[in-house]
This record gives structure tokens, sequence and C-alpha cells, in this order.
């Protein structure tokens, strides 16, 4: 049975957004524009969980956590307390609150999934956005049903094994699923980037256009030693964002010894605590073996490229290595053409050996 929220907020606009993001979460969404009405829903239709605006005009919000928290009927509700970031500094966080947690609107997909698995003994597959899918059914079912939320994810292989499209094919998916996402690449410019996505059938032009995706191309070779904490320091600027893309990685580290790779990985890891979905592209030649397998180890998923002769054509084979959290058993092998105007086409593995 779906888990059921009450959202109170007087603020029409952003009730509707909060209201969209848990919807896409897999949420039931119940809704009050007062904090007297919240309070009468909530004793009325007993939803599993309760977000308050922390400002309403109303109902002060510590008398709004105080009457939720007599009542026997909604006194071990969950409450989370909405506030927008501009006055996050006089909201008072912490037991004395009497709330559990609190949210900054507007919030998104990711972290609001995040926040209720902590807070309810909620099944992390019957909530459909906490899982990131590629657009394409029958890729997603080779690669585990998806990748789950906060999943650090390492693509690797070499130049022209088709890591880029792989990545490119999981931006598409988390946008058109309502995530927003954020790409830091030294591969392309904006222009390049648009026009090489649109060749492959997925154009990203109207979320870039609505600040749904960001775009960041790369200069790190100027940077030398400094590149890894400089590329840190922008992803923890963007650690709103649903979803955040490195592609590639190679570049930034080639100063850098085995132990600074794995600190920015393990910083990687931070961001994926928060509720952040990390993807990293890795040339494979760009680190040595020993380091690549403690990376691996590192991931939550790993999907490794390589390309592969069949009769006369050239293909791309892309090993699921591991999905861990996997809704699905993954398909250890897929392997598939790139072709303009249609994108990645599965080739199924008999025929590839036949």
């Amino acid at each position: 049975m779906s888990t059921t929220i009450l959202i109170i907020d007087s603020n029409l606009g952003e009730l509707e957004n909060s209201k969209a993001s848990l919807g896409r979460a897999g949420f039931g969404v119940q809704t009050a524009t007062t904090g007297r009405e919240g309070l009468q829903k909530a004793v009325q239709s007993r939803p599993q969980l309760v977000m308050v605006d922390a400002f309403l005009p109303d109902v002060d919000r510590n008398e709004m956590v105080r009457q939720l928290r007599l009542d026997p009927t909604t006194s071990d509700l969950p409450i989370i307390l909405l506030v927008d970031e501009g006055r996050v500094g006089q909201l008072m966080i912490g037991q004395e609150s009497g709330a559990d947690e609190f949210l900054i609107k507007p919030f998104s997909t990711a972290e609001v999934a995040l926040k209720v698995r902590n807070l309810l003994p909620v099944d992390l597959q019957s909530i459909r956005g906490a899982i990131v899918s590629t657009g394409n059914p029958e890729l997603d079912s080779k690669m585990g049903g998806g990748i789950p939320v906060g999943s650090l994810t390492l693509i690797e292989g070499d130049s022209g094994a088709g890591k880029s499209v792989l990545s490119q094919q999981l931006m598409w998916g988390s946008l058109h699923d309502g995530f927003k996402c954020a790409l830091f690449t030294s591969e392309n410019s904006v222009k390049s980037l648009i026009r090489q996505m649109e060749s492959l059938n997925l154009d990203v032009l109207d979320f870039l256009l609505l600040g749904r995706f960001r775009v960041y191309p790369m200069e790190v070779a100027r940077l030398g030693a400094r590149a890894p904490q400089v590329l840190v320091e922008a992803m923890e600027a963007e650690r709103y964002r649903d979803m955040i893309f490195v592609d590639s990685l190679t570049s930034a580290i080639t100063h850098c010894s085995d132990s600074e790779v794995l600190e920015l990985f393990e910083q990687c890891k931070r961001l994926c605590a928060l509720g952040t979905t990390v993807v990293v592209v890795l040339h494979s030649h760009g680190v040595t073996r020993d380091l690549v397998i403690r990376l691996r180890s590192l991931c939550d998923a790993h999907f490794q490229l390589r390309t592969e002769e069949m009769g006369q054509k050239l293909v791309r084979a892309l090993e699921v290595t591991k999905v861990r959290g996997a809704e699905k058993s993954t398909g250890n092998l897929v392997t598939f053409e790139v072709e303009p105007g249609w994108g990645m086409r599965l080739i199924p593995v008999t025929r590839m050996r036949g």
C-alpha cells in the first residue's frame, strides 16, 4: 500500500511543487493550506507522515507540532518542517523543535525519498523516484531495473567504447523522470553536447532552458594537482541536484596519487549519503589496475564497456558488474550499436556470437 503524506503549506505554488515531487517518488499525497485544516486532516485521514511549512500564517509552528504530538491519533507521526533556504537561520532544529526532520523548499524527488526512507519503514522498490532509469526499458532490465537513488556509479572503459553514450542515456532517462541533473564534462561544450545528444535521439534542450539540467565544461589541465579539489567543490555547490555526472574524470586526476583519487571518490560517497546520485565516467587506461580495483569496490554500481568485432561491424559490449540494491538480477553482458537518429540499439548476445 502506498505511503500517504500530508503537506500543510499556505503558499499554493510551493504546495504544488512539493506535491509533484512526492508524486514522482510514488507517494500518495494529501494537502491543506492552513494549520487548522492540516490538524483536522491529520486526525481524520491518518497519513503516515506530515510535512508542515515552518512559517504558516495562522498557526505558530511550535504550536502546530505540539498539537500533533498531544493528539493520540497523530502523536507518533513523523513530522518534517518545510522551510525556504533564506529562512533556515530562523528555524530551531533538533529535539527542542519537536519535529523529526526539515527539508529546504523546493525539494527534489531524491531528497524527499531519502528523508522519508529514514523516517518510515518504506520499501525502497515501492518508490518509483528512488530508481534512476535510462528511459530504455530493455536496457534497464539488463541493468538490474535501474540504479538506486543515492548510488555512486562508475562507468569504465576504453576510448570509443560507448561510456559517454551510456551516461547520456542515463541523463536523458533521469531528466524525463523529473530529476534535476548537473554534468561536469571535459568531453563537450554545451553546444556540442546538445548536438551529440540530439543525434542519439536524446533531446535535452528544453531541460537546459528550464534550468533542470546544468552543464559545466571542465578545463582541468591548467589546474594540475588542484583539479580534484576544485571539481569536488563545484560538485558540492550542486548537491541539491538529484544527479551529478562527471564525464570524464580521467583528465582531472592525471597529476594525482592513488590516495588522492580514493579521497575524491570518498567525497563523492559523502554526497551520495545526502541523497545525490553520482555517476563517474573513467577511461580504463587513466588509472593503474590496483587503483581501479579499489575504486570499483567503493562504488555501488559498476559498468565496464569495451568494443568487439562482429563480422565487419564494431559493436559495444557493456558488462554489468554490479548494481548494489538492484530491483532485479543484473544482465551480465549487454551488446549494442550506436546508430545516428536512433541511439543505443541492443543486440542479442547469441546473435553477436553467431
